[in-house]
């Protein structure tokens, strides 16, 4: 320990030498940095010295990092260089691995889902296994990132895993031989009407523009009478922006702006351009958003929203209007850091949240009293709501407390995992539903199961005792209480019956998931999707989405 502190010491002496050298010639600006890098090198060797048990430099280092950025804003961090491979992935949609999903269980680490036609699933890994050991070594008490950065590695190289698979007495070995995984950002397009296509994006990596563009060409040239296309961008949390660009210029011509930065910097400052000619400047356009949809995504659809050329239909998107630069750094580390806010043609900027003003620490969202209204292209109004607002609202259904609980505990996906051990194969994800005398094993299953919840009436009513106990009202009415008590309490199984089809839809999709793979689960959902309905109605009524465009 003594060398540590020697060897820090001695790295510091002229890192403090060269801060004095800076602060004697620096303006007052120059001089408050100076300042503080000293008195923050100092602090940092004597509490190394002093401090009554060791401590790691690396990890004091980087928490002093990560909670000086998230006073700005969550988008500005520092990447170190075991996180590299993780923002890699977030970019590219590259990395080297077995290709599969993985969640905690209790102690274990259990597959939820192998990438369709990857490593894991070509193994013969499938949802449920539980693993045991990764290379020898035992994973139990493991978390997900920990196994995770296990299962990765050089492609061509090997790994070994022992699972434990539901209903098999002996533990089973399984040799994979990791690849470059690359995650298709489109992970199912089609036709969704005889004269309808839809295209579903998950995120914003490199070729991203490319694959959108490949997906409409095919239904274009299989569909001949295709009239309308949907991009789906719900829940896409957005990605680079370049390649919005990209996509945007699928449906207008060269030269367009798409959108411009703004920034502290002159090089922040930049508008960006469609650089090809059209793929289909004419064809009927639907782009699905919600509260999910954030960054690109947004870029996107506001940008198809100001120039008039499609009709957005959701809900209203996240509101991230911040443009981050990744800046390298010494040690293969890197700063990810917010450089500009970004602007659509109509000249809003979407940005809900104001980080420069924080209170009680926390930072505000704009007021509706500062929204500035805006035209389109055909003088449609618009506004900076803090997020794209659709053309058609649409609003989405949302689970209930028991399906919710009955996800978070497990119980679904373990219900799949013994239904698919009983069903060699099923039917179509277009035809697949769950039988009622299924949803009834599915009762029998739960009956041993813990899953009680607190309904949104119930945490409020809880709410309202606590504020009349304040107010000395509760021994007053604390009959009337019981009785409101009893009323609104919720019945396990009153509400497994209530909410039967929604819980038997969901059980599907997980169901499906298992044997046709995210391509299934979109294609089952497909059938209950309000927006998707709706886009294909606008689609296919000509005069009605000409006159949402025309802002009459």
């Amino acid at each position: 320990m003594t060398s540590i502190k020697k060897i820090i010491s001695k790295l510091f002496i002229p890192f403090i030498l060269v801060v004095a050298i800076i602060s004697t010639s620096s303006t007052n600006s120059d001089f408050e940095i100076s300042k503080n890098l000293d008195i923050f090198a100092t602090l940092y060797r004597e509490l190394n010295q002093n401090y009554v048990d060791e401590v790691q430099p690396g990890e004091l280092m980087k928490t002093a990092i990560d909670e000086m950025l998230k006073s700005l804003d969550p988008y500005t961090v520092y990447i170190s260089e075991a996180d590299i491979e993780d923002f890699r992935f977030m970019t590219t949609g590259q990395y080297g691995g077995i290709g599969s999903l993985i969640q905690q269980q209790g102690n274990y680490i259990v597959i939820t889902e192998p990438y369709e036609g990857f490593p894991a699933q070509t193994s013969g890994l499938k949802a449920g296994d539980i693993l045991i050991e990764v290379n020898g070594k035992s994973v139990v008490g493991k978390t997900v990132s920990e196994v995770s950065d296990l299962l990765k590695g050089q492609p061509g190289s090997m790994v070994e895993l022992v699972i434990k698979r539901p209903a098999t007495e002996k533990n089973l070995n399984i040799n994979i031989e990791r690849k470059e995984i690359k995650v298709s950002d489109i992970p199912w397009s089609g036709m969704v009407d005889p004269k309808v296509g839809y295209i579903k994006l998950n995120s914003f990596t490199m070729n991203s523009g490319n694959e959108v563009k490949n997906a409409f060409d095919k239904l274009k040239s299989g569909s001949p009478n295709m009239e309308g296309i949907i991009l789906d961008l719900r829940n896409n949390g957005g990605g680079l922006l370049s390649e919005a660009v990209n996509i945007a210029n699928i449906f207008v011509d060269k030269g367009t702006t798409v959108v411009l930065t703004k920034g502290k910097l002159s090089d922040s400052n930049k508008t960006y351009k469609t650089l090809n000619n059209a793929v289909d400047k004419n064809i009927r356009l639907v782009v699905l958003i919600n509260g999910y949809s954030a960054s690109a995504s947004e870029i996107v659809a506001g940008f198809i929203q100001d120039v008039d050329r499609g009709v957005i239909i959701g809900e209203k998107s996240y509101g991230k209007g911040l443009v981050q630069n990744v800046i390298p750094l010494t040690y293969n580390t890197s700063l990810k850091v917010t450089v500009a806010k970004y602007y659509i043609p109509s000249g809003r900027c979407i940005q809900a949240i104001d980080y420069s003003k924080k209170i009680n620490g926390k930072a505000v969202h704009y007021s509706d009293s500062t929204k500035q209204s805006f035209k389109t292209k055909n003088g449609r109004i618009v506004y900076d709501a803090g997020g794209i607002l659709p053309d058609i609202k649409v609003v989405s259904d949302s689970l209930s407390d028991i399906t919710i609980s009955l996800l978070l505990k497990n119980h679904i996906f373990n219900f799949a995992t013994d239904y698919v051990l009983g069903h060699p194969s099923i039917a179509s994800p277009e035809k697949f539903e769950l039988s009622d005398e299924e949803y009834n094993d599915f009762l029998t299953y739960l009956e041993d199961k813990e899953y009680d919840y607190k309904t949104a009436s119930e945490q409020k009513f809880e709410e309202l005792i606590v504020a009349m106990k304040e107010d000395k009202y509760y021994d007053l009415s604390i009959d009337e209480i019981g009785k409101l008590q009893a009323k609104i309490s919720h019945s396990k199984q009153q509400d497994l019956q209530q909410f039967r089809e929604e819980i038997k839809q969901v059980i599907s999709n997980e169901i499906i998931s298992r044997y046709y793979y995210q391509k299934g689960r979109i294609l089952y959902d497909m059938k209950y999707d309000k927006d998707v309905k709706k886009a294909v109605e606008i689609l296919l009524n000509q005069q009605e989405y000409k006159r949402i465009l025309s802002g009459e």
